[in-house]
This record gives C-alpha cells, sequence and structure tokens, in this order.
C-alpha cells in the first residue's frame, strides 16, 4: 500500500443508548485504536487517548490517506472509569472506498448490545421475530431476548442483566421468524460480555510470565513416575 499526501478524513459518528449515563468522579479515560487491515499484518493508523466520558455521541475523525483504492479499518474503542471497562468488547470494521467518508457505529455499553437484523422487507407483516442472546455452548442458558415486529427488527439495543454473565464465557445472539421458525441474519455473532480491566490484564500477563520463566518440571518425584 502506498500512501498518499493528500489527506482525507474519516468522520466516524460514536452512539450510545439514550438511556446510557456516564459515571461521574473517578478516573476516567476514553481510548480509541485505528488500524488497517487489508494487509496480512495490520497496520497501526491511530491511537487516541482522552480523559473523559461521553454518555451522548460523539465525532471522531482520522485520516485516510490511500488513494484510489478500498481500505479496510478496524476500529476498537472502550471506555474506563475507575480502571474499570464500561464498553462490550466489540471490533467494528468500517470499509471505505472514497474519501471523506463518515459513518455510524452504534457502541454497546455493558447491559446494553447494539443488534442488528437482516432487512425487515423479508418479514411478513403477520410475523415477528425473536431475538435471543445465550451461552455459544448452551443455548438454553438465555441471558435476554426481544421480539420485534418487521417495522423494528432492524437494529436496536437488546438489555441484559450483567450480573448474569459468567466471565470467560462467549455469548451469542440467534434470531428466528415466528411464524415458520426460520433462522434469521443477526450480528453481533460473538461477544466478550465481561471485558477485563487494564490493571486485571497486566496481573495476568504477569501470572503468565512468572509461569513461562519457571524451571519445567515433568513431575519425576510423583509416585507414578514418567518412563
Amino acid at each position: 500500500m502506498s500512501l498518499n499526501n493528500d489527506t482525507s478524513i474519516i468522520n466516524i459518528d460514536f452512539k450510545l443508548p439514550p438511556d446510557f449515563n456516564a459515571p461521574t468522579g473517578g478516573e476516567n479515560e476514553t481510548v480509541v485504536s485505528v488500524k488497517v487491515v487489508n494487509a496480512k499484518s495490520p497496520i497501526n493508523l491511530k491511537d487516541w487517548r482522552h480523559s473523559s466520558l461521553f454518555d451522548v455521541g460523539w465525532t471522531f475523525s482520522f485520516p485516510h490517506r490511500y488513494n484510489e483504492m478500498t481500505v479496510k479499518y478496524q476500529i476498537n474503542i472502550q471506555m474506563f472509569h475507575d480502571q474499570q471497562p464500561l464498553l462490550v468488547e466489540q471490533d467494528y470494521f468500517v470499509i471505505v472506498h472514497t474519501a471523506p467518508h463518515r459513518q455510524t457505529l452504534h457502541l454497546s455499553p455493558i447491559g446494553f448490545l447494539y443488534v442488528e437484523v437482516q432487512e425487515p422487507r423479508a418479514i411478513a407483516v403477520q410475523e415477528a421475530v425473536t431475538v435471543s442472546l445465550h451461552d455459544v455452548d448452551n443455548p438454553r442458558c438465555e441471558l435476554a431476548s426481544a421480539t420485534h415486529d418487521e417495522r423494528t427488527a432492524t437494529s436496536f439495543y437488546l438489555k441484559y442483566d450483567p450480573a448474569r454473565v459468567i466471565p470467560g464465557k462467549r455469548y451469542t445472539l440467534s434470531s428466528i421468524e415466528n411464524r415458520y421458525h426460520q433462522s434469521i441474519a443477526v450480528t453481533p455473532w460473538q461477544v466478550d460480555l465481561a471485558p477485563v480491566s487494564p490493571k486485571m490484564s497486566a496481573r495476568v500477563r504477569q501470572t503468565i510470565s512468572r509461569w513461562l520463566q519457571a524451571p519445567l518440571r515433568l513431575f519425576t518425584d510423583a509416585e507414578g513416575k514418567i518412563r
């Protein structure tokens, strides 16, 4: 990929649910990372940190320096209050054919998951769509569900109880139309609903590092020795 000196701007409008209220006081930070993922190895384009939180919506901009080619950007965003993550861990992808470019990304605070269902024209008026958020390995372990008619089954925030989320578990969305019980495409596919704080991540890395540096033992002092 070749860079072009003529810089165009990509504007991303981040949106949050109307009933989300960012915590006040304490230590706050918003972190945004932008990467180009066209190539085999992602290219870091921008890392941005700001000592505040947003609870309505805001616009984030970054340069588009690639000329006459389609570029796929990966955007990661997280907001922290007293080092605790406030957003569900997700990757957002923005595909730019020409610049300037503007796009809206709906963020999912913990307790709210932004759901996108296929176009409503594929669903008859008399039918309804049920969307379920559940454990990847056990669909019966359901966190939340919602039923929408053909006019509202496009995109919405699905509320769930964060206290029921099991750390380390992956959760997924599924959707069916209720008349013929046919599956309907819905995103996101899989999500991590219990992101780890930076402090916890550092502690985990230190634990792994100590484990890797420890001498390798083959349990030869056990009763049943390896032969």
